[in-house]
């Protein structure tokens, strides 16, 4: 079970790149119907990340300030929500945040069922996983459609 409160990274507005990054300390997001609370052990920048912070998205991302960026991520299961049977504390999982909450710069977040998916517990190092949705997600989708 994770505190009541977490070390994250933010901005509070748009441009100024990595000087405009902060440590702040928030509380920790509880998962609701169909997600899942992830300890996360690594994420990864993805291209529409820069776009966030850079203000390319305005105006309507992210829904507000201060914004915890990242959205491509690898961790831990440590708690589950109400309708999320697919996942046990536990469990070690790659997801992609939603794009509008981000959150990936943090020590946990909230991940929906639909956008995360089981990892191998032995092989390649955490690191690399966090990279695995956004480039092999995208693939999965586009035969879908």
């Amino acid at each position: 079970m994770a505190g009541k409160s977490m070390l994250a990274v933010c901005y509070d507005g748009y441009g100024g790149g990595a000087a405009a990054l902060k440590h702040v300390q928030i509380p920790v997001p509880s998962p609701k119907k169909d997600e899942v609370l992830l300890k996360l052990e690594a994420a990864s920048i993805n291209p529409v990340d820069w776009k966030i912070q850079k203000g390319i998205m305005r105006p309507f991302m992210p829904p507000k300030f201060p914004f915890v960026p990242v959205t491509d991520v690898a961790g831990e299961v440590v708690e589950v929500g109400p309708g999320a049977p697919t996942f046990k504390a536990g469990d070690k999982v790659v997801s992609m945040l939603h794009f509008m909450s981000g959150g990936g710069l943090a020590e946990y977040a909230v991940a929906q069922l639909k956008q995360t998916a089981s990892r191998p517990p032995e092989g390649c190092i955490c690191p690399a996983y966090s990279c695995l949705h956004c480039s092999e997600g995208t693939k999965i989708w586009g035969r879908q459609f």
